[in-house]
């Protein structure tokens, strides 16, 4: 039998699974979806952006994206407003309740991190960390084909 671990893209297809199975059960508690943390974390991290940009930074489809940030805005966890430059365009900010969420939502991911890193040095987690943060860097300036 071969090793599940063979290729990386079976090794990135777990990890995904499993992190967003944690999150989710985490999060069901704020009736937060790990999708839904995901744009939690980054709104809050850069106060806010466009729903074009949270597109492209989480290499989402827009459509997915624009339905989830509606349901978020009714949730109350997020202000989206007409963009002065371009009214086609939605700025989305975070809400209190969003600020209010975020420390736990990072939280959580801090938790996830450690429960897939568990048999790594520190050394070999900073690394891991570091290289991922380079792929996801990489694939997101690349245009999809």
């Amino acid at each position: 039998m071969p090793n599940i671990m063979e290729s990386p893209f079976k090794a990135i297809s777990i990890l995904y699974r499993k992190s967003h199975i944690w999150l989710n059960n985490s999060c069901a508690s704020y009736d937060l979806t790990a999708a839904q943390a995901a744009i939690i974390l980054i709104v809050c991290d850069f106060k806010m952006l466009t729903q074009d940009e949270i597109t492209k930074r989480l290499g989402i489809d827009k459509s997915v994206i624009a339905k989830t940030v509606a349901k978020m805005e009714k949730q109350g966890f997020l202000i989206r407003t007409t963009n002065k430059k371009d009214k086609r365009t939605y700025d989305i900010s975070p809400t209190a309740k969003a600020l209010e969420v975020y420390p736990f939502v990072k939280e959580q991911i801090d938790i996830s991190f450690e429960r897939m890193t568990q048999k790594m040095t520190d050394a070999e987690k900073e690394e891991f960390k570091r290289l991922l943060q380079l792929a996801a860097e990489v694939t997101i300036s690349q245009e999809d084909f």
